[in-house]
């Protein structure tokens, strides 16, 4: 193989896991490297890793949230969703990951609950059209990569988050301040790739995340069921060798059904004040060197808020941020 082609499929592939998060934590997963396809920060990419590749990532989000004067019973200051990711290519077509979340979310007059999350396994099925719908090779030429690329996943997290924790005058945290949602979330998504040129990409997905009804030791509650619609362009402003430095703008669609309560009768209850649609516009660059890799970016709800059910009543909720800022590493090499 030329050597531009071994940079692609070899060591200096890089793979790169972006947990996209609302109050619940979703993985995304994308990969890039100096030559081919580029990968967005948010919109799940639909290159599995190579064959026998398995990478490392740590990713750190923080979130303030617009404050309101009538905010029941207080405003929430800011939420820090920390993620520890690890995959591995089994074949070139099939990927696994898992990723482990450590969360904190601080709320006024209440107190700051920091720990673990709930665990989210991945299994990734990469897919390309060349002459009909085949499963992706172990080796592709450069112009192979331009084909169009499709990957289907499916992910499941599980209950390891702690559901009862107390704030500092004893009383449990609300279910939504809560790092654990106390049942298995399933969730399934398709993804799409075509690079339109050298130095640039476009990236769209759509994905669901079912949650069931978890009994806590003071009510019965639900949250409501999540779609993500996103799309995404890249653009490769340089390669240098093992460098390479990308932007990225994407769009990302947000729909959240209502949580629901138990109420006084003993039904699930659908909440006011409660889901609705979100449109996010966000900007980042990503950085490459050999085998390591790093991403900044920041993301905005745009300012639809009749989007949201209730929406001047949802103060701490999706939409409502005065911004999302992400900084993400990774590393990965062939075993």
């Amino acid at each position: 193989m030329p050597n531009k082609l071994a940079r692609v499929l070899g060591c200096l592939v890089l793979a790169v896991a972006l947990p996209a998060y609302a109050h619940h934590g979703v993985a995304a997963v994308g990969m890039g490297g100096p030559e081919g396809p580029g990968a967005a920060l948010e919109t799940t990419s639909a290159m599995p890793l190579p064959q026998s590749t398995a990478f490392a990532m740590l990713k750190s989000e923080y979130v303030s949230f617009q404050q309101m004067a009538h905010a029941k019973p207080a405003n929430k200051d800011f939420s820090a969703f920390n993620m520890l990711a690890l995959g591995f290519g089994i074949r070139s077509w099939l990927s696994a990951y898992v990723f482990q979340p450590f969360n904190s979310k601080s709320q006024d007059s209440v107190g700051t609950n920091t720990h673990l999350g709930d665990t989210n396994l991945m299994a990734v099925l990469g897919l390309k059209w060349d002459e009909g719908l085949r499963l992706v090779p172990e080796k592709e030429s450069l112009d192979e990569l331009m084909d169009w690329h499709f990957s289907v996943y499916l992910s499941c997290t599980l209950p390891v988050g702690p559901t009862e924790r107390k704030d500092r005058n004893g009383i449990p945290y609300a279910p939504d301040m809560q790092t654990g949602f106390g049942l298995p979330a399933p969730g399934v998504g398709i993804a799409v790739l075509k690079q339109l040129s050298d130095d640039f990409t476009w990236l769209a997905e759509a994905n669901y995340q079912q949650f069931f009804p978890h009994t806590y030791s003071w009510t019965r509650y639900q949250f409501g069921g999540e779609t993500r619609l996103n799309t995404a362009l890249t653009w490769r402003l340089v390669a240098r060798g093992p460098l390479r430095t990308d932007l990225a703008a994407e769009l990302l669609g947000l729909h959240l059904q209502r949580d629901k309560e138990r109420n006084d009768a003993g039904d699930l209850e659908p909440l006011q004040a409660s889901g609705g649609a979100i449109i996010y516009a966000g900007l980042g660059v990503r950085l490459y060197y050999g085998s390591w890799s790093l991403a900044l970016g920041a993301k905005r709800a745009l300012p639809i808020r009749a989007m949201l059910n209730e929406g001047s009543d949802q103060q701490g909720s999706e939409g409502l941020e005065n911004i999302r800022a992400s900084a993400t590493l990774g590393f990965s090499t062939r075993l």
